[in-house]
């Protein structure tokens, strides 16, 4: 849901409406708050989903309430609701319209967060499908200018307008299936050859690594997810991530094992297969385990160790393919 544009400075909106949060848990419900957009969500099992949508929208109308007490109104056209769980779990949830502040709301399939769209059942499908639909736009509106640009304006460029786009909040892509990274590597490979002036059946992988020091699309999400959870230990990143990486350390069983000395952490059981390897609190510890000892060290610096991650990830990545190829 949306407020309508207030005319507040962003830190003083944020003050004025501090008070919404605490009216929100009241009614049982968490709330995630960014500038002027609120999201209100609550876990239930699907046999009680009537039962949540009732407290839903008595949570609704007390915002509308304390809105209008201050002289703000709640914005329809912009509330949003939609259902997320499994395909089996969704059949169980109910679809009808809500009627919200005197508006009728249908659950919607997907919704667009912060950039990010989301689909009901979390496969992030349609976010992948917009992503490269606008990358290879802005790849065809390059190759139309590229005779004009040198290398590195049109390196500049990629990194800019595709780069950009393929690592915003690409830690969601973790655990993902093999087919989704294929089309998102596609899309690098085919802005490589727009900045190598290759045609376009051309092997570009080897020259992604040795002359662009591209990491390919798995490893730029490993490198992303290392980068966080080193945010998180060095209290860098926001609390509720922070609370995710647990340290083998910490707990009071594993305080003598080797896990614990080489600062290990601890990836939770996760009582699904599909969804709960996605999680960050799953994905990250899985991906901050497979780094070496020397790379977890807690004295490093930020700037030391992306370029010390980059190294090792590219190392990997090296010694994959010489694998691959002498198997071939």
């Amino acid at each position: 849901m949306s407020p309508r544009d207030p005319v507040l400075g962003p830190t003083f909106y944020v003050l004025f409406t501090s008070d919404v949060i605490k009216l929100v848990e009241g009614f049982g419900f968490r709330i995630h708050a960014y500038a002027d957009d609120l999201q209100v969500y609550a876990h239930i099992d699907p046999l009680h989903a009537r039962e949540l949508v009732s407290s839903f929208s008595n949570c609704v109308d007390g915002i509308k309430t304390w809105m209008s007490s201050n002289r703000l109104c709640l914005n329809p056209s912009k509330t949003e609701m939609i259902w997320f769980g499994s395909s089996r779990r969704l059949h169980h949830c109910p679809m009808e319209p809500l009627l919200v502040c005197g508006s009728w709301i249908k659950p919607s399939l997907q919704v667009r967060d912060l950039g990010v769209y989301l689909n009901s059942d979390l496969s992030l499908t349609t976010h992948v499908n917009k992503l490269i639909s606008v990358c290879y736009f802005h790849i065809r509106q390059l190759r139309q200018v590229r005779r004009s640009l040198t290398v590195d304006a049109t390196h500049a460029l990629v990194r800019a307008w595709i780069h950009s786009r393929l690592d915003y909040c690409n830690g969601l892509l973790a655990a993902q299936p093999d087919f989704v990274y294929k089309r998102l590597q596609t899309v690098l490979k085919s802005a490589a050859r727009l900045v190598l002036r290759l045609p376009g059946g051309a092997s570009v992988s080897a020259l992604m690594r040795t002359s662009l020091h591209w990491l390919s699309y798995p490893q730029r999400i490993s490198y992303k997810l290392c980068v966080m959870i080193y945010k998180c230990q060095h209290g860098l990143a926001p609390k509720y991530l922070e609370v995710r990486c647990t340290s083998v350390a910490s707990l009071s069983g594993r305080a003598s094992l080797r896990s614990a000395a080489s600062h290990s952490l601890v990836v939770p059981f996760t009582r699904t297969v599909t969804m709960g390897p996605k999680s960050f609190s799953s994905a990250g510890p899985v991906a901050w385990n497979m780094l070496p000892p020397a790379l977890r060290d807690r004295t490093i610096s930020l700037s030391a160790f992306k370029k010390q991650l980059k190294t090792f990830i590219f190392i990997v990545l090296w010694c994959t393919q010489r694998i691959e190829i002498i198997n071939v």
